[in-house]
């Protein structure tokens, strides 16, 4: 039973439980309206909202300390957090978000690999958490989903789904329930994978005919598990039978044209394709994003055209993990965003050579007004498999050491 208590906002602070502020609900700055505090970003946040009062639960966190020092009371708000400590902190919630929705996904196709009741509100919950995410900050999560093995490609790419889809939804203008929604969709799209063969799944040659067939039956598959549980919403059922139609009408299994094809299944479409290129696979390695981006452009009556383009502002035009040339001649790695110019991300800069381990690198913002170096050209090469660069990159971030064709189904 909740057990609230009213208290100064100077007062709230990492391990309270947050039930409201004492005013309108209308200029909460936070996506949850409740939830346990675990960073002094969201402290912060909270103080400088302008309200004076907020409320916790007893029930669920700790209460204010009687005799706390005079600097955890102090009227004075304290000093702001920089943009770069709040995207290191939302780094490592997103790291830390990434390993529990593995687990969860793969206990959730295990359920569903036995016949056993698919749990939707716990997909839910992990829906909420990862919208959560992308609102505070996008290029967080969508650069931690980068990081993925073969071997565990279909957990992890439900998650990657359900990232791009919510961030998507969030480009395209819809309200949070919309991207909620778009989300929830992402992240069960494919749980008609569950009852393929796995030697057909992950076979890594080439599939034959009636293979191929046999994991085209996956859509169908998936709904007609999902449709024996009376919570899971149509939306949801929808985005599993058809996010493999295609606009100009030879996709699959309806052969459904342009409009005809739901909202979702159309932002579906494109999420789930590129997830798929740009990830290494049992039968192939991965693309380069940026080059993954023009090639799917090439791609004539594939995808809706305003949503596709809707999904590459999304991404920016040189997505995280892309390799790209510099005017300076040094290659380099994207690792994070500028959202006010997509042509200038955040890079991590190499000395030109044939191989770039053990090389001195540099964190480039491009867009900084005094830096000259710009990119040239893509490279259309990825070295994450070998080299680990993005999962370095993101590790010195969060630790605090740096700043600044088609696929098979």
């Amino acid at each position: 039973m909740a057990q609230l208590k009213k208290i100064s906002i100077n007062d709230l602070a990492v391990g309270m439980y947050f039930s409201g502020f004492d005013g309108s609900w209308i200029e909460h700055p936070f996506w949850r309206s409740k939830f346990k505090i675990e960073h002094a970003a969201d402290v912060s946040r909270a103080r400088s909202a302008g309200f004076e009062f907020c409320w916790i639960d007893l029930s669920l966190g700790r209460d204010v300390i009687a005799h706390q020092p005079i600097a955890d009371v102090a009227v004075a708000p304290p000093a702001p957090v920089t943009a770069e400590e709040e995207y290191r902190n939302e780094l490592n919630e997103a790291l830390r978000l990434y390993e529990s929705a593995k687990e969860s996904t793969r206990q959730m196709f295990r359920q569903a690999r036995l016949g056993k009741t698919l749990d939707v509100e716990k997909c839910q919950d992990l829906v909420e958490e990862i919208a959560a995410s992308v609102t505070r900050n996008s290029n967080a999560l969508l650069s931690i989903i980068r990081l993925k093995r073969a071997d565990e490609y279909t957990y992890l790419h439900s998650i990657a789904v359900c990232t791009m889809m919510v961030a998507l939804a969030r480009t395209l203008g819809m309200d949070s329930t919309a991207c909620k929604e778009a989300g929830l969709s992402g992240y069960l799209h494919d749980v008609g994978k569950a009852f393929i063969p796995l030697e057909v799944l992950n076979k890594p040659g080439k599939l034959t005919d009636q293979e191929f067939r046999i994991i085209q039956r996956h859509p169908t598959l998936g709904y007609e598990y999902l449709s024996g549980f009376a919570d899971v919403p149509d939306y949801v059922l929808d985005v599993c039978l058809h996010h493999h139609e295609k606009v100009d009408g030879t996709g699959y299994p309806g052969r459904q044209q342009g409009n005809q094809i739901g909202l979702y299944s159309r932002m579906a479409a494109v999420c789930d394709v590129y997830d798929a290129v740009t990830s290494d696979r049992t039968y192939k390695s991965a693309w380069d994003p940026a080059e993954s981006l023009a090639r799917m452009a090439t791609w004539q009556g594939h995808f809706d055209r305003p949503i596709f383009l809707t999904f590459v502002k999304t991404l920016g035009i040189y997505p995280v993990g892309s390799i790209v040339k510099l005017r300076s001649g040094r290659t380099a790695l994207v690792i994070r965003q500028n959202q006010k110019d997509l042509t200038r991300p955040v890079v991590k800069a190499f000395a030109t050579a044939v191989s770039i381990e053990a090389l001195e690198s540099e964190i480039i913002d491009l867009s900084a007004p005094d830096q000259e170096d710009a990119i040239s050209e893509r490279s259309g090469q990825d070295w994450i498999r070998s080299n680990g660069l993005v999962l370095d990159s993101l590790k010195a971030l969060v630790e605090g050491g740096e700043s600044p064709g088609e696929a098979r189904p």
